[in-house]
């Protein structure tokens, strides 16, 4: 019998250079496998340049663990993150059902919204506009053009120029933004998970007379990462830490993640 209902995690930032990740998400799906319905909201990879990922052995290694999870699921959402937009096609094969920016819907009987997150980032504009550019360049017609080490080679140069660092310093500015959980609150949500900006919190919000709890995820480290878990309608932050999965004391504001939290 599974341990959950239900498991959402992200921001996983998997790369063939980073073993321990790669130990970490055997371990998790060694514990969830067979949980009724998961949800990956992004950034499962540190970047995926499209279906010829598939021809090194990292990429393989990720769509079958990834096919681990959905195989027995009855319900396997994915929607992309800023990193991993191109592997949409590999979700669908793996047994996904797709989203590009959002799944807003019922997941363990509960009305959601399922984002990586980005887009609460209002105040970013400068992130916005580029991901406005980005989403909408056809990387993969490209890709077909190129081999996949051209591929890698442009995605790791992209990925050295990344600002997410700098911005989680600043999290009031850079961060997820009220009035956008707000709105999707008043569309509905009761319940709102994301990632992204790598730092955990839980809290409520209010919008168009309704309330809705929104919980953030962290990235994954190297002693483990905040996901989310559902068990008999009850949505909660958990540290996995290659084992086991502990309580977590979410603060009720967005700012530094550390072990202190685990309670």
């Amino acid at each position: 019998m599974a341990e959950f209902d239900g498991v959402i995690f992200s921001d996983l930032h998997l790369d063939a250079s980073k073993p321990r990740l790669n130990e970490l998400f055997d371990a998790f799906v060694d514990r969830v496998e067979g949980t009724p319905e998961v949800a990956c909201l992004g950034d499962l990879s540190e970047y995926w340049i499209g279906r010829k990922h598939l021809q090194c052995e990292q990429g393989r290694y990720v769509f079958e663990q990834m096919q681990r999870l959905a195989k027995p699921a009855r319900r396997a959402v994915w929607v992309n993150g800023n990193r991993d937009h191109m592997f949409k096609g590999t979700a669908r094969k793996a047994g996904y059902m797709t989203r590009r920016n959002r799944y807003f819907g019922e997941f363990c009987g509960m009305q959601t919204d399922l984002e990586h997150g980005d887009l609460f980032c209002t105040k970013d504009r400068k992130y916005q506009r580029f991901r406005l550019w980005f989403r909408n360049t056809p990387w993969g017609l490209m890709g077909e053009f190129f081999p996949a080490s051209k591929g890698h080679q442009l995605c790791q140069y992209m990925r050295s120029k990344s600002q997410g660092e700098f911005a989680r310093r600043d999290p009031e500015y850079f961060g997820i933004q009220r009035e956008a959980v707000a709105r999707q609150v008043a569309r509905g949500a009761e319940v709102i998970v994301c990632g992204h900006v790598h730092t955990p919190f839980s809290r409520d919000y209010a919008g168009g007379g309704k309330t809705g709890r929104l919980y953030v995820m962290s990235d994954w480290r190297d002693d483990g990462a905040v996901v989310c878990v559902v068990k008999d309608g009850e949505f909660k932050l958990v540290r996995f830490d290659g084992e086991e999965f502990h309580d977590f004391a979410a603060p009720e504001k967005q700012g530094n993640y550390s072990l202190e939290m685990v309670s």
